[in-house]
């Protein structure tokens, strides 16, 4: 293959063996003497080290596996939207509002697919997490320890565990147990997440094989619930045609209780928040592209692997290295599309399918109340179906928003301990990259525990802590991170990486585009509750109209976009990477 005009490269110096392409399965983990490095050089061939330590070279990159062999890191974010947006929130805006809002949800998928490819990017051209090379861009580091308490403000709430649990007392009732409360289930299902993930050797490989089973365990049985319920053609057709019915949307998804609801499902077309930003490190325990010098995360049962305080780099002036690095860009993008894109894609096409064809998609008044949606779906497919069919449509959602609930608290752990590592810990004798992970986990596992006992417990003073709560809660947090962490990777990629390592033109764009998208979210729901602090009349918070608090969140939101475009649409594109 010809790479810019530097010569040709033979095939087999660019892709991997079948047995070397395998050994990505597990993952990849290449210890280096950094003491036998050099420093790269602090040039144009070679990423900017900002504020951080410099760069250590390394002549070879790792040769690209093919798409069968690094299937995973993918699977995770399917599993950790399917249980929230595409169970549960695209499912309740359809049926309050019907088809014609669709074409919004594929478009946050795709929006998603193109920024996540960009996190991808730091982590596969020098083996540091998203993080650390957010890192560099001041003194201070000042964006992980912002991005960590998104995640804690978003993600922090049990919401999941306690609707997989309200489903799972459903599922106990109708094959005649006794009537039981969801808390001491979703205490259970939390201890559950604990001891697998922490007594595991690599944390990462347990988190994905457990993944795949709760997922593929998810599409057959929605499936079947669908045929069996009936498959109505006309809903496909509403479908298709709300596909493109771009702009058209309910006046009423903008007032009232079914914003919430709307902003929190956008930002799940897909994943959703700071949870988007593990997909580097996910990349990086897999080992992909320079990852494969960095350590992995073990439970109690592995053995601690170093993370290097640095990352690593090649000379992009060689055109067989930066063969490779396209061919890896080229193969985590199609790992995306596939298990992501597609598969998210489908199984909002069957939920919301099923919830038309057993409660139509004129129903505004379960707008928001997410677990009365599901209960009167379970009667519609129980007087069509029977009981066991009901059990099956439970247990699906069950099974889906618990692996919502296991990826989540992997992600939150994941995420707050390598930022808390990455910044303080590595400067300590304990904490080692095994013990913060351990730590982390346990603290947030017993943190959860405790906001589900206080709502068991604590009576009608916390009866607010229910699981619809518990879910919507996540929503202004979750956005708003996505609009900071995207004007955040855009400008780092294409200002402090290479140009032949940087995003393509049509990348920049779209990045642009994501910032429109999730600012507008962001700009409006800063407005609202603004408005509702200072006591602004109702029908200024809930609608559109002009007022001076919605002006100001407007103008900044607006000169952000300005910002954002000078600094990232001008200059040289590079080829497809």
């Amino acid at each position: 293959m010809t790479e810019h005009g530097s010569g040709s490269t033979a095939p087999d110096s660019i892709s991997s063996s079948n047995e070397e392409g395998q050994q990505y399965r597990s993952g990849v983990y290449k210890p280096l003497d950094e003491s036998t490095l050099p420093d790269a050089p602090d040039t144009e061939a070679f990423p900017d080290r900002g504020h951080g330590p410099p760069f250590k070279f390394v002549r070879r990159m790792s040769r690209v596996p093919r798409l069968r062999h690094i299937i995973g890191p993918s699977v995770i974010a399917l599993g950790m939207g399917l249980g929230s947006g595409e169970f549960l929130l695209w499912p309740n805006l359809v049926a309050a509002n019907g088809f014609s809002i669709w074409w919004l949800f594929w478009i946050g998928v795709v929006t998603q697919f193109v920024v996540i490819g960009e996190i991808e990017r730091w982590t596969i051209a020098t083996g540091e997490s998203t993080f650390a090379g957010m890192a560099r861009l001041d003194r201070l580091g000042f964006w992980p320890w912002l991005f960590l308490v998104a995640t804690l403000a978003s993600f922090f709430w049990p919401g999941w565990a306690s609707q997989s649990a309200e489903f799972v007392g459903q599922i106990v009732v109708l094959v005649g147990g006794p009537q039981i409360q969801w808390q001491p289930m979703a205490l259970l299902m939390l201890a559950c997440i604990w001891f697998g993930l922490a007594v595991s050797r690599i944390v990462y490989n347990v988190l994905e094989r457990c993944e795949i089973a709760l997922v593929a365990g998810f599409f057959p049985l929605l499936a079947i619930t669908l045929l069996a319920v009936g498959f109505v053609p006309s809903h496909l057709l509403e479908l298709a045609v709300g596909a493109v019915s771009f702009g058209s949307a309910p006046a009423e998804l903008f007032t009232g209780d079914q914003f919430p609801t709307l902003i929190l499902a956008v930002a799940y077309a897909g994943t959703g928040g700071t949870l988007l930003l593990a997909q580097s490190l996910w990349l990086r325990d897999k080992g992909f592209g320079m990852a494969r010098f960095q350590g992995r995360i073990a439970g109690i049962r592995g053995r601690n692997e170093d993370i290097s305080t640095t990352g690593f780099v090649f000379d992009t002036s060689d055109p067989t290295q930066l063969g490779r690095f396209r061919g890896w860009m080229r193969v985590v993008h199609q790992e995306l599309l596939v298990t992501f894109v597609l598969l998210t894609l489908l199984s909002v096409v069957i939920t919301c399918m099923l919830v038309a064809a057993t409660l139509g998609t004129d129903n505004p008044a379960i707008a928001g109340d997410l677990t009365t949606m599901v209960t009167l779906q379970g009667e519609a497919i129980e007087r069509v179906g029977g009981l066991w069919l009901r059990v099956a449509f439970l247990l699906g959602g069950s099974f889906v928003i618990f692996s919502t609930q296991l990826a989540i608290l992997d992600t939150v752990t994941r995420i707050t301990g390598c930022i808390f590592y990455e910044r303080f810990g590595y400067r300590t004798r304990f904490f080692t990259q095994k013990r913060t992970f351990l730590v982390f986990l346990t603290i947030f596992v017993l943190a959860a525990m405790g906001i589900i006992a206080a709502s068991w417990i604590g009576g009608e003073a916390l009866d607010v802590l229910q699981p619809d709560f518990l879910l919507l809660i996540a929503g202004p947090f979750t956005m708003s991170s996505m609009f900071l962490f995207t004007l955040v990777i855009g400008y780092m990629n294409v200002r402090r990486l290479p140009a032949e390592l940087g995003p393509p033109t049509w990348k920049r764009w779209s990045l642009l585009w994501a910032a429109i998208l999730w600012g507008w979210f962001t700009a409006e729901q800063l407005s609202r509750t603004t408005m509702l602090v200072a006591g602004v009349e109702p029908q200024f918070q809930e609608s559109l109209a002009l007022h001076p608090i919605r002006i100001v969140f407007y103008a900044l939101w607006l000169a952000s976009l300005v910002w954002f475009a000078a600094r990232t649409l001008p200059g040289r594109a590079t080829r497809e990477a």
